[in-house]
């Protein structure tokens, strides 16, 4: 499976263990290093200690520690020397990581292996960290207009079922169907509205969200009819266009 533009366009910011998170692991686990070691968290984890090495997961409140555990986890699960323990550790580790999928975004990315096209060539753990970078990766998406129900609702069809995209709409007036508020607008990555007056609502009653979001308009005015063919055609035109051209 090549890598798709959505992928490349989530790419996540490398990241790499501390010295300091190695060190204490080290000494707390009793696995040993030295400042020559290459790839310690890939290298020195013991398979059979995986069971340790998930509890002091969970009983460290440090994220670099977290880190650099839980590429050591990853490790011990792809070398497991059955397939029933891959299995079981697999389906163990599958909620951790999508509970903190930001901090372990990275490592995800890198396991999915998505620069070889041929699954059966890589990793064996990498069907799920691709599984898990799919379903985690999503672009949340936010689609507003005025009441929501003609031209953001005809959007959040089109789009629902997207893979690329998660989706929910909203509507700036008091009578819309969802109205837009501070918990919908801090869900979304990317807030796509249909007239510049949509735009200037969220700058002038949610300004710190207007600072720190992409918020892209459209230009679409209120002239068209719920899943109407030619809203939908317009719609599908403007949306893409500002994806390809990276605006959301």
């Amino acid at each position: 499976m090549p890598p798709t533009d959505k992928q490349e366009r989530m790419k996540p910011t490398f990241r790499c263990g501390t010295r300091k998170a190695i060190d204490e692991l080290s000494e707390e686990l009793n696995i040993p290093h030295n400042s020559s070691m290459q790839d310690w968290s890939y290298t020195e984890g013991n398979p059979d200690d995986i069971e340790k090495y998930i509890s002091h997961y969970y009983l460290t409140t440090d994220d670099d520690k977290k880190f650099v555990l839980m590429e050591i986890i990853i490790q011990a699960t792809e070398d497991q020397n059955t397939e029933e323990l891959f299995i079981k550790y697999c389906e163990t580790i599958k909620p951790i990581l999508e509970a903190n999928f930001k901090l372990h975004e990275f490592t995800i990315h890198y396991w999915a292996c998505f620069d070889n096209e041929n699954i059966d060539d890589c990793w064996k753990i990498a069907t799920l960290m691709r599984q898990l970078w799919t379903d985690k990766s999503k672009l949340k998406l936010l689609f507003v207009c005025t009441v929501n129900r003609m031209r953001s609702a005809t959007a959040h069809k089109i789009y629902e079922d997207d893979k690329r995209f998660e989706v929910k709409s909203a509507g700036t007036d008091k009578s819309a169907n969802t109205v837009i508020s501070d918990e919908i607008l801090s869900w979304a990555d990317s807030i796509i509205v249909m007239e510049k007056h949509h735009r200037n609502f969220i700058r002038q009653k949610f300004p710190e969200i207007y600072k720190n979001k992409k918020i892209v308009c459209l230009y679409i005015p209120d002239d068209y009819d719920y899943m109407q063919a030619e809203l939908i055609d317009i719609l599908k035109n403007k949306v893409e266009d500002v994806y390809r051209r990276r605006l959301i």
